[in-house]
């Protein structure tokens, strides 16, 4: 193995070390980062002393364990926008959440026609779906990534639909996308999940361009005729409100950002 690969493997390693510590899972010992790697001890004791060096982590108490270091926060700051959004958005997902008692979430995009999902609310019912805080998928896949991706700049729709294999797919693509830009809103089924269906809407920032998407989700059992109607209706208004919070201004936008997407 060349000394390349043996410094992208370490470097591997260190991430999924910082990966480890979570908001259930603030503090670990060496024997949870083992258990969780699968890595021997001299090589995890090498990792975070590395690590410590860089302000990454850092030492907590008797026996000691680890916690996250200043210089994580300081990185994370370079990435404030979408959590900006996400805290502004957190107590209107959690009346969305209390009304329909389904799963929701907020999903930003993060470029390369990519979306990421910043905060999710599992439902409580006994058959639940869920994705997961972090999970990245393609803006064209699901109506979370279609509601945003709708009202994007043309470079950006055409950057994403290029990764979907067929002239007929694309076509297909871009009729749906005029469709929810008329609806204000997009509904998948099955698309990702199956027996799943997702209600998405979007979130725009004081300058009128895609900040987020709102999004339920929930078993076709639940989501269906009136229920589906009422549940589009919330997951709509909630967007609207975060996109008033963020300094939207409908009056001033009105039919911009569609006619942006359209030229």
């Amino acid at each position: 193995m060349t000394e390349a690969a043996k410094s992208i493997r370490a470097v591997e390693r260190a991430i999924d070390v910082l990966a480890c510590f979570g908001r259930e899972t603030p503090v670990l010992s060496i024997s949870d980062l083992e258990k969780r790697m699968g890595l021997s001890r001299p090589t995890l004791y090498r990792l975070l002393q590395t690590l410590e060096n860089k302000g990454m982590v850092r030492r907590v108490g008797e026996p000691l364990r680890y916690a996250l270091g200043h210089r994580v926060v300081e990185i994370a700051g370079g990435w404030s926008a979408p959590s900006d959004v996400a805290s502004v958005a957190r107590p209107f997902l959690r009346e969305l959440w209390r009304e329909t008692d389904e799963t929701v979430a907020l999903y930003v995009p993060v470029g390369d026609g990519q979306k990421i999902c910043l905060e999710e609310l599992p439902s409580t019912q006994a058959l639940v779906f869920r994705r997961g805080i972090g999970i990245t998928e393609p803006l064209a896949r699901g109506s979370s990534g279609k509601a945003m991706l709708a009202f994007m700049a043309p470079r950006e729709i055409d950057a994403a639909l290029a990764e979907i294999p067929g002239a007929t797919a694309q076509a297909g693509m871009r009729a749906e996308l005029a469709q929810i830009r008329t609806a204000l809103h997009a509904v998948s089924e099955s698309e990702i999940i199956a027996g799943a269906v997702a209600i998405g809407a979007p979130v725009f920032d004081h300058a009128g361009k895609i900040a987020a998407s709102v999004c339920v989700y929930g078993p076709e059992t639940r989501l269906g005729g009136q229920d589906r109607r009422r549940v589009v209706k919330g997951t709509r208004r909630t967007a609207e409100r975060i996109s008033a919070a963020l300094g939207f201004r409908q009056a001033e936008h009105t039919g911009a950002h569609v006619r942006a997407a359209a030229e």
